[in-house]
Formats: structure tokens, C-alpha cells, sequence
């Protein structure tokens, strides 16, 4: 950073001769942009707000170039090709949790697009390595970060985290959380790490280590490099041109020079068309991600479903008092937007399938938005059947989507392990994701129906019965339904393993929670035959406990038990805070519906003796 800043055969320096040769009205932007000893006089006489304000403001790159910058394809450590806009919108997601970059300068708001934000980062990393970007939970971190510099939204500076001398603050902390097992870390080993990986992204992006664009003639495996590369191993055409071409690029940026700048990204583009051919997506397939992007539909989804679920629940339980045309006609009106949201719901996976050329349910938060979509569909395809079908679908759908929003999912579209290069992985995770769905249905059904024993009164007493008989005998088609394609799609995978692994069934932890998971729910829908077990209240309790057993089949086996079905997982997660909050919360409304539904059979009783003394 030091010889960056002053010395003579720098690119910081040269820049700093450019810039006499502008005219004066630019001299200023230009020098705020991409020039800190310029401008370092100044700053030591503002407050830190305002240096960061004057930074912010000054990096603003041209809307219409960035997003033609974020056509250019990158290859990510994954190996995928895809758009630099993919990466950055990923990129901003990761270290702050926004899919744009925004500060307010003046009272005003001024926002920066993943493209202009990941560009602009790469033109002036020392200028970046000022301004508020890493995400971090100060409720959590304690007095951590009590004297470092703060932006908004609770954003820290790259430069936070590095002291006086240029070392890294969080070194002992993150050593310390290192050494303790997941499930011993409290919140606030949590959060250093999650700081601690923002900070070690933004070290690799300022060092130019993302932006992986020059694809080599000589490389078999198909690897591109980023612009930091040393092209000895290039043919020496290309290395020329591939070293040449960046500091060009920014140059001209610099410079203002925008038309320039594209001619060269134009440049950029057609030599990976060239040396990248074997590998780069189709234009149509660049424009389908670029769309799917932007779009974001799943994140507004979530926000819709809440809203028509919650509203149509509401009305679920005004029409069990109250018959109006009004009223059924606003129902239907929601009913319809419901399904307009289904449809592009149904859209936005179809165009996701297309982008990654695999299907959409290969990992982890692909399965939750898989199963949110079959879920909403069940709900579609039952709502004639009960009012509260189609509320509690189109709830539970929103949950899972917003879940799947959540730090420990990974949302990224990304290339297929090898052993998952199958058209089993269309049949076999397909149908044992839609058997989620209709169990997950009986939950939430099995859920209502105890809600309604709590607040039955004697005046209500006569419809909540007949819905509570409604929700039970969906409950338990919908449990039939997801039972038959979960015992189906198990022995699908016994096909499949035997493909792969030259075995049907080894007791891979997998299998054998997908062994439980069948064996559960045959043991609730037979419970019928237990002479003081067949009735509703017994049923709905099953029901919505037995799908704990779904959710150790689908997630709990993938992040905490070893077996060749953890590539989904990642490192070893603990459990998250919520599952013991619904878990209690289950626990307690079983308790109350019981204790309700005993106090009304003592007055059913009481009222027999009292009419026949």
C-alpha cells in the first residue's frame, strides 16, 4: 500500500500525471475518485462522516457502462462461467446482506448497483478500503468494535479492522471461536467469524482476485485468471493483451473516457467468445441470468404470500361466522392473485432450471424453494375442499422462502458435483422433495386444527367442530399422499445409489432417516387402530410432530451426521435458535388444546347428569 501510494513506477502515480492534463471541472471528481494524497489535507480537517460522505460520493460510475460491465463473463471459484453482475450482486450479498450499496451523502440517499459498486471497487480498492461495507451485529460483538469507525446500517470499514499498524483485530477472536466445535460457539463467536469471513472477501476482491475474466489457450481444465495473474503460462499474444487491457480499461474510466472503456470491454468480450467457447453460456442463457438477477422474484414472493396467506386466513375464519357475497367475492379476488403468484413462482424456478442447465433442486436452498413451491400447490389443489387449505400453504410457502433468505443458506446457482451429473437427480430428489410438501401440509393443518380446540367456546363449539374435522381429514389424505411418494422416491434412490455406488442401501445416515421418516408416518396414519388413539386430537398431534422427522431427513442429516449424502451441507452447523423456539411452541399449544378439549369433555358430562337426574 505504501510504494501504491508513493511510489514513482506506481500505477497511483501515474494516474496522479494524468490528471494535470484534465480540464479543471473534472480535476476535482477525478482526484476524489481515485486520488487520496491529493485530498488528504482536506480530510484531516473533516469529521470521519464526512470523509466517508466525500468518498462515497465520489465513486459513482456511469449506470449505463457498469451494466455493460456486468455482462463481461467471470469464472468463479466454483468454476462456473457467469456474468460479473452474478458475482457482484453475490459479492455485496455476503459482506453486507444488500443487493445494492447505499449511504446517505447530505440528507440524500445515494445508491450504487452490484455493477457499479463491483467495478468501482476494483478502480479504487484504497479508496474502498475506507468506506462503510462489512455487515456486523454490534448487539452480539459487545464492546468489540467500540472503537473502531461505524457507517451506517451498522457497516464497518475495511480499515476498522486493522489497527495502527495494518494487522488484523479479530485475529485472536476468530482463532479463539476457531478452536470450538459449531455447536459450542455462542453469538458471539458466530458473528466474529461471519465478520471475519466478510473482511477476508473483501481482501481477495481488493486484490484482485474474483475478477477471473482471461481465459488461457494452454490450460486443459478450462481455468480462467484474473488481471493479477502473471501470464507466464499464457501464449505471449495473449498474455500482452490480457496484461494491457485492465489497466487500460481503468485508465480510461479514470479518464472519463467511456466510450473508450467499452470499446475495450468489447475487446475483453470477444476474446473469451474466442478462447472460451468450449465452456461460455449462450447469449440467451446470459441474458436469462442477467434477468434473474434482477428480478430477484423470489425475495418479493416471500412478501406476497405473507400478506395473501395471512388475509386469506383472516377471511378463513370471518366466513366460519359470517356468509357474505362480499366477502367470498374479496376471497376469490385473493384466491386469483394467489395463483398469479404461483405462476410466476412456477416461471422463476423454470428460468433458474435454464440458467444452471441442471434442475433446481440440487442443493439445500433449492430443496426449500422447491418444496415451498409444491406446498403453495397442494394448497391450490385443496382449497375447495377447506377454507383453511390455501391460507396455510400459501403461509408456509412465504416462510420457507424467506428462510431460505437466511446467513446459512447459500443462494447461488452453482455447478453439479459429479455424482450428481444424473437424470436420477430429476426423479429421485424430485419426488422425495414433493413428498415434503403434503406432509409439510398436514403439519400446518394438524397445527390449525389445535388452535381451533384453544379457542372453541360453547357458542362455537358446533362449526369449529366441523372444521376441525375438515383440517383432519385433509390432514390425513395429505399425510397418505406424501407418505406413498416418500416410500416411492426411497426406493428411486436405492436404484440411483445403486448406480453410483454399486449398492442399493448401505444404512448411509440419508437412507436411514428416509427409513424413519416412512416408518413415522405409517405408524401415525395407523394409529386409527388403537381404539383410544382414533380420534381427531390425537391425529392432529402426530401429524405435526411427526414432521420433525422430515426435518432431520432433509437438513439435519446433511449438516450434522457424516455420509455420502453431506455435499449439500458444508461445515457443521449448531442449531439454529428458532427450532427450539417452535418446538416449544408446538410443545405449548398441544398442551393447551388438550387441556381445552378435557375441560370441554367434563362439561359435556357435567351437562348429561344435569338433563338426566
Amino acid at each position: 500500500m505504501f510504494f501504491t501510494l508513493f511510489g514513482k513506477a506506481s500505477r497511483f502515480h501515474l494516474i496522479n500525471k494524468k490528471l494535470k492534463h484534465l480540464k479543471k471541472k473534472h480535476v476535482a471528481v477525478v482526484m476524489l475518485l481515485f486520488s487520496l494524497q491529493a485530498s488528504f489535507a482536506q480530510q484531516l480537517k473533516d469529521s470521519t462522516a464526512q470523509q466517508i460522505e466525500r468518498l462515497v460520493k465520489s465513486q459513482e460510475v456511469d449506470r449505463a457502462h457498469a451494466d455493460y460491465f456486468g455482462r463481461i463473463l467471470v469464472q468463479d471459484l466454483d468454476g462456473r462461467i457467469k456474468p460479473v453482475n452474478t458475482l457482484g450482486s453475490e459479492f455485496l450479498r455476503k459482506i453486507s446482506r444488500k443487493s445494492s450499496f447505499s449511504y446517505e451523502v447530505n440528507g440524500e440517499k445515494v445508491t450504487f448497483d452490484a455493477n457499479q459498486t463491483f467495478l468501482a471497487m476494483h478502480i479504487a480498492p484504497h479508496v474502498w478500503q475506507k468506506i462503510p461495507l462489512v455487515k456486523a451485529d454490534f448487539d452480539k460483538t459487545g464492546d468489540l468494535f467500540k472503537d473502531v469507525v461505524v457507517g451506517t446500517n451498522n457497516l464497518l470499514p475495511y480499515t476498522s479492522l486493522l489497527d495502527a499498524k495494518g494487522d488484523y483485530i479479530l485475529t485472536n477472536q476468530v482463532e479463539e471461536a476457531n478452536k470450538k466445535k459449531p455447536a459450542e460457539r455462542n453469538e458471539f463467536d458466530k458473528e466474529v467469524l461471519k465478520v471475519d469471513e466478510r473482511f477476508n472477501i473483501l481482501y481477495n476482491l481488493f486484490a484482485g482476485n474474483y475478477l477471473k475474466i482471461f481465459p488461457n489457450k494452454n490450460d486443459a481444465n478450462n481455468t480462467w485468471f484474473s488481471f493479477k495473474h502473471h501470464f507466464r503460462d499464457f501464449p505471449e499474444e495473449d498474455a500482452q493483451f490480457a496484461q494491457s487491457i485492465i489497466p487500460s480499461y481503468f485508465n480510461d474510466i479514470v479518464m472519463l473516457k467511456y466510450d473508450d472503456a467499452q470499446e475495450k470491454l468489447m475487446y475483453i468480450k470477444k476474446y473469451q467468445e474466442v478462447l472460451g467457447a468450449s465452456v461460455i453460456p449462450t447469449p440467451e442463457r446470459i441474458e436469462a441470468e442477467l434477468w434473474y438477477n434482477k428480478a430477484n422474484i423470489n425475495f418479493w414472493l416471500f412478501q406476497v404470500f405473507f400478506a395473501l396467506g395471512l388475509i386469506l386466513l383472516v377471511l378463513a375464519i370471518v366466513k366460519m361466522f359470517v356468509q357474505k357475497k362480499g366477502i367470498e367475492f374479496f376471497n376469490n379476488i385473493l384466491i386469483v392473485l394467489t395463483l398469479v403468484s404461483f405462476l410466476c413462482f412456477t416461471g422463476n424456478i423454470i428460468l433458474r432450471w435454464y440458467v444452471a442447465q441442471h434442475a433446481p433442486w440440487s442443493n439445500g436452498y433449492e430443496m426449500l424453494v422447491f418444496v415451498s413451491w409444491v406446498l403453495l400447490l397442494c394448497g391450490l389443489l385443496t382449497f375447495r375442499k377447506s377454507d383453511f387449505s390455501l391460507p396455510l400453504a400459501t403461509l408456509f410457502s412465504g416462510a420457507l422462502l424467506f428462510v431460505s433468505y437466511l446467513d446459512w443458506l447459500n443462494p447461488e446457482i452453482t455447478n453439479l458435483m459429479p455424482v450428481l451429473k444424473s437424470y436420477w437427480l430429476k426423479i429421485h430428489v424430485a419426488t422425495i422433495v414433493s413428498s415434503y410438501a403434503p406432509l409439510a401440509l398436514s403439519a400446518i393443518l394438524g397445527l390449525m386444527a389445535l388452535l381451533l380446540y384453544i379457542f372453541k367456546t360453547p357458542k362455537t363449539k358446533a362449526i369449529i367442530e366441523i372444521k376441525i374435522k375438515e383440517l383432519t381429514y385433509i390432514n390425513e389424505i395429505a399425510m397418505t399422499i406424501g407418505l406413498f411418494v416418500l416410500a416411492v422416491g426411497t426406493f428411486l434412490g436405492g436404484v440411483w445409489a445403486n448406480e453410483s455406488w454399486g449398492r442399493y442401501w448401505a444404512w448411509d445416515p440419508k437412507e436411514t432417516w428416509a427409513l424413519i421418516s416412512i416408518i413415522v408416518y405409517a405408524i401415525v396414519l395407523h394409529l386409527r387402530f388403537i381404539p383410544k388413539l382414533n380420534n381427531n386430537f390425537i391425529i392432529n398431534v402426530a401429524s405435526m410432530f411427526a414432521f420433525w422427522s422430515i426435518i432431520m431427513t432433509s437438513f439435519g442429516v446433511n449438516y450434522y451426521l457424516s455420509g455420502l449424502h453431506s455435499y449439500a451441507a458444508g461445515d457443521p452447523l449448531p442449531i439454529p435458535n428458532f427450532v427450539y423456539v417452535l418446538a416449544a411452541f408446538m410443545i405449548i399449544v398441544t398442551l393447551l388444546a388438550y387441556y381445552r378439549k378435557k375441560t370441554f369433555c367434563r362439561k359435556n358430562e357435567s351437562s348429561r347428569i344435569d338433563l338426566n337426574p
